[in-house]
């Protein structure tokens, strides 16, 4: 949960003047039987993944064009059709589990002694119609009544079409942008208006970018805190969505108030990080401060979807086959508790080896923080840290360094000699870390590979036309599919997919990128620049 676990570690803020503030620089119920068929509808497409025919095998390069809508002119430049032919030339990472060649990527489950999983958006998934709305509506509110907006914001309706994943604020600008797999600004809006090429290129200059998300580019980490997160938010998942468009919108009305003049910055980003604090605080869970957990609360089923049994069942066989399993989540074990109850039932801790909640990734993977005991009964944290981490227990916090070093010694051996690997839907907590500062290997989650069929239930929450498409806008990857091209095993919709395989079966994927079960259609004409960076 990367609002729960970002918040945490950002701080508390004071309460700043209402929506601006002086600087000298932009640096400075549904009813139940709708729900039901919901799932239903996700279960029958998720099965019907591997009936998919997979992607062609020609990729079309087509040349560098201008960045802006306006002025690509893709169809009528020359494209060079490159086909990439099954040859061992491939010049990449080799390893025991991944066969990278001019073609495709393969992963082999069998080579690997430890797996793990996130929890939220990838072993279990949520409603999105219903969380969206619910922290859309949540967010408004607090701006409302803790930050003193106008209660016109909460007339505002809730635009699906403005949402998307992978999308930045630019908090002293009030804007919200896409960007390429170079940090380029493909498209942006100030407020919900969406900007012209020109208007692009007068504020972020003629190569349309912005010095604090290209810092983010080259190192992601190097922006997670510090004066960067409280000018710049990068929205990675499900839970971040809906906070662009509460930004925006906000930035209207204090447009319509007061047009801010030279040097002067929204305060916008600040408030509304102030509300993802609130609503999101693991304090908040239990003493009902927070609508969206009091919420969760009353009807997680109206909320998460149940797992389908398969991948319990697939859990089962990975652990019969001697693996060692864990479950790595940012959300707090009260939380992790309900959810993962709603979604695979009761006794859910007995598929893992090891679990561990308010885990704060992406610093799980890169720092030495210790674990904390947690009592399972009154699921709380408690105030001891946990000198021995042991098997079937739940802990909070920690570090990887240790975690592994417990599971390579109930395989008897050293850390050294046992390979990991992760699954998780957040492309920077959950893949970019821990592939590349810790010896992983990991899986992408994305249900934006679920739009092409047609069937997917989610569709008006995922598949923008003010955005465009997740992977690529025109004839320009997306920074996520180079991220996910570049750090990823695979990336497949769901776990349920990867569950249809047993744990000897090599799952092969028929294009250079990872992507599973097929490409999607916007990178079909699309080279990826980079690959296979991990």
């Amino acid at each position: 949960m990367l609002a729960l676990g970002r918040a945490a570690a950002v701080g508390a803020f004071s309460a700043p003047a209402l929506s601006l503030r002086l600087a000298t620089s932009t640096k400075t119920k549904t009813k139940t039987n709708v729900h039901k068929q919901a799932q239903t509808d996700v279960r029958l497409l998720l099965r019907n993944l591997d009936k998919l025919a997979q992607n062609s095998m020609t990729l079309v390069r087509t040349p560098p064009a201008a960045v802006g809508r306006a002025t690509r002119e893709a169809a009528g430049q020359q494209q060079t059709v490159r086909r990439f032919h099954n040859s061992a030339a491939g010049n990449s990472r080799y390893s025991a589990s991944t066969i990278m060649t001019s073609y495709h990527k393969e992963l082999l489950l069998k080579d690997y002694g430890i797996v793990g999983f996130d929890l939220d958006g990838t072993l279990l998934r949520y409603n999105l119609h219903e969380m969206s709305a619910l922290i859309y509506q949540v967010l408004k509110q607090f701006l409302v009544e803790q930050k003193g907006y106008d209660r016109d914001l909460l007339l505002q309706s809730l635009n699906l079409d403005f949402l998307q994943k992978g999308l930045f604020l630019d908090g002293p600008r009030g804007n919200v942008l896409k960007l390429s797999s170079e940090a380029q600004i493909l498209r942006a809006t100030h407020g919900t208006r969406l900007l012209s090429d020109t208007e692009i290129q007068a504020i972020y200059g003629p190569d349309r970018r912005w010095e604090i998300t290209t810092a983010f580019y080259r190192d992601p980490l190097s922006t997670w805190n510090g004066d960067a997160s409280t000018q710049m938010r990068s929205l990675l998942d499900y839970f971040d969505m809906p906070s662009a468009l509460v930004f925006a919108q906000a930035v209207d009305l204090v447009d319509r108030g007061k047009k801010p003049s030279a040097g002067e910055e929204y305060q916008v980003w600040q408030d509304v990080q102030a509300g993802l604090m609130n609503i999101y605080s693991r304090e908040n869970f239990a003493n009902d401060q927070s609508l969206y957990f009091k919420s969760m609360r009353a009807e997680p089923e109206r909320f998460v979807l149940r797992t389908d049994p398969s991948v319990m069942n697939w859990l089962g066989e990975l652990r019969k086959s001697g693996k060692k399993l864990f479950l790595l989540t940012g959300s707090n074990v009260d939380f992790a508790n309900l959810t993962a109850t709603q979604a695979l039932g009761k006794d859910w801790r007995k598929y893992f080896d090891f679990v561990v909640t308010y885990a704060k990734k992406p610093g799980f993977f890169t720092m030495q923080r210790p674990f904390m005991q947690v009592d399972v009964e009154k699921l709380a944290e408690l105030p001891q840290e946990a000198e021995d981490i042991k098997a079937g227990e739940v802990y909070s916090q920690g570090n990887w360094h240790q975690l592994h070093a417990a599971m390579a010694g109930m395989l008897q051996k050293k850390p050294s000699e046992v390979k990991a690997l992760y699954f998780g839907d957040n492309i920077i907590q959950d893949v970019y870390t821990p592939v590349k500062h810790r010896d992983f290997d990991a899986v992408a989650i994305a249900e934006e590979l679920l739009l092409e069929d047609g069937k997917y239930p989610y569709a008006a929450e995922l598949d923008s036309q003010l955005w465009g498409p997740y992977f690529a806008l025109e004839c320009t990857p997306t920074l996520w599919s180079s991220f996910i091209s570049s750090y990823a095993q695979l990336c497949v919709p769901s776990v349920e997919q990867v569950a249809q395989t047993v744990p000897d079966k090599r799952i092969v994927c028929h294009n250079p990128y990872g992507f599973s079960p097929r490409l999607p259609k916007e990178l079909e004409t699309v080279q990826l620049k980079s690959c296979w960076r991990g």
